[in-house]
């Protein structure tokens, strides 16, 4: 079955790199992918909920406790209802809150009862990728059937160089196929 064929769920970190799952969104509109948004609390604090609705042409979703949502179980329709859950970009916080059960926001709700593997496109410093906490978070996501695609190598926000870097959206798509 082709990704055309399939709708995903994508979930917005907020670290700096969340600008870029505009591109990410883009891209699946040019593929005329379905999708559904769920943006973090600090996906705010870099772009905002206007720009990302209006990018999306539909609700982007943030708040755990939406009373319309959840008079429907929302978390769960969300997490059941997309073939694919995509974090872009996946963030230090996220991938660690995840990694050790955290249920505190819409998000993390939906990965914990996701019943399918979620994707990771981490993007982050490089001290912070290397650092023995994260990959040993990332070890254990990957051994219980995630999977991560990135980060890549290069120019990182901070002016520092190395692995950090967010992939493009055409790769994390690729890998869905």
């Amino acid at each position: 079955m082709s990704i055309k064929n399939k709708k995903i769920l994508i979930i917005i970190g907020g670290g700096i790199a969340a600008y870029k799952s505009l591109d990410l969104i883009r891209e699946c509109q040019r593929k005329s992918i379905d999708y559904e948004v769920i943006a973090t609390k600090n996906t705010f604090e870099f772009i905002s909920k206007l720009l990302l609705e209006t990018i999306c042409n539909k609700q982007v979703y943030s708040e755990l406790f939406d009373l319309d949502m959840e008079k429907k179980i929302g978390h769960i329709k969300l997490a059941r209802d997309n073939s694919h859950i995509i974090v872009y970009p996946a963030t230090a916080n996220i991938i660690s809150k995840f990694a050790k059960g955290f249920c505190d926001d819409l998000a993390l709700t939906c990965m914990i009862a996701a019943n399918k593997p979620i994707y990771f496109a981490p993007a982050m410093n490089k001290e912070m990728w290397a650092n023995p906490i994260i990959q040993n978070n990332v070890d254990y996501l990957k051994k219980i059937g995630h999977q991560f695609i990135g980060p890549d190598d290069g120019s990182l926000a901070c002016g520092e160089y190395g692995s950090g870097r967010l992939v493009d959206p055409s790769e994390i798509l690729n890998q869905l196929k």
